[in-house]
């Protein structure tokens, strides 16, 4: 054999050669194995949170190669099992107020990967056929809420406390609390609902929010997208999407109107905006697959 007619110092470095190609080739396949493992996506029964995460689990699936599990739960459950690194992302944290406390409790624990949605902000809301114009003003025997564990919920308690209200929260869940706003203004009746903006709410009917002068519910927030520690390190291509992952409240307010439309098809909702929106979502994912193909 022709290697036989090598030097002792030619065999060794052609033998190194070949354990430092075979040490590469393991290394860049251990990092491809990485960089497709499941991403775990968790969220809560919100609106805008599950137009979101339906939409950036298409994204991950078709365009860069993750598989992702999904998991819907109460708000209080997806900062327990982020920190718990259970679950790897949530895209819908309202900051500085809203979900406050449990930043609080679990920030530790977790990675905030920048802002999302801006100007977004949550508060008592009446159709605009009411009279009523400030929380200081309300007489309703019932504000309509959501689930008990949402931040809109503790501030609404707060504030029947602080306007000295003559109401009860109701508590219930997003589905509970639109159909009683639904039910009352095809009658024309009075309704008060603990409500927030992006919402597909807002694009259906006329709606106003109700003054808060004691800023109760505080300023505008914005929506950020947090994971558990070491998602980055595990998962760099995801991350830079998510990093990336902006929209306007008109996009996502077009988005979560597909999810209205097609209640019973999320995948065709996400796809029929995707084709709508091909630019922003290639600006998103540029450079993050080389083989990828485009939005079609």
């Amino acid at each position: 054999m022709k290697y036989l007619n090598l030097s002792f110092k030619e065999i060794v470095l052609f033998v190194f050669a070949g354990f430092l190609v075979s040490t590469i080739t393991g290394c860049e396949q251990k990092a491809e194995q990485q960089e497709t493992q499941t991403i775990r996506m968790i969220y809560a029964n919100w609106s805008e949170g599950v137009a979101m995460t339906h939409l950036s689990e298409e994204i991950l699936k078709e365009h860069l190669g993750y598989e992702v599990v999904t998991k819907m739960t109460d708000i209080e459950s997806v900062f327990e099992e982020l920190s718990r690194q259970e679950y790897d992302v949530f895209v819908d944290a309202w900051l500085p107020k809203t979900h406050s406390r449990y930043m609080k409790e679990y920030g530790d624990e977790l990675i905030d990967l920048g802002v999302n949605v801006e100007q977004v902000r949550t508060g008592l809301v009446v159709p605009d056929y009411m009279e009523v114009q400030s929380i200081a003003d309300l007489q309703a025997d019932t504000i309509m809420g959501i689930s008990s564990g949402a931040g809109v919920m503790a501030a609404t308690e707060e504030a029947i406390g602080k306007y000295k209200l003559p109401s009860v929260l109701k508590v219930g869940n997003e589905q509970s609390m639109t159909e009683a706003l639904d039910d009352a203004i095809k009658h024309r009746e009075p309704v008060v609902v603990t409500g927030w903006t992006p919402h597909w709410i807002n694009n259906r009917y006329s709606l106003k929010f109700l003054d808060d002068p004691q800023n109760v519910y505080g300023e505008s927030e914005k929506i950020h997208t947090i994971t558990r520690n070491g998602f980055t390190a595990d998962h760099p291509r995801a991350a830079v999407f998510f990093e990336r992952f902006k929209l306007t409240e008109k996009q996502l307010g077009a988005l979560m109107d597909e999810l209205q439309t097609f209640p019973d098809n999320e995948k065709r909702a996400v796809r029929n905006w995707m084709d709508d929106n091909e630019f922003i979502i290639n600006q998103w994912i540029r450079g993050l697959d080389p083989e990828r193909q485009k939005v079609m």
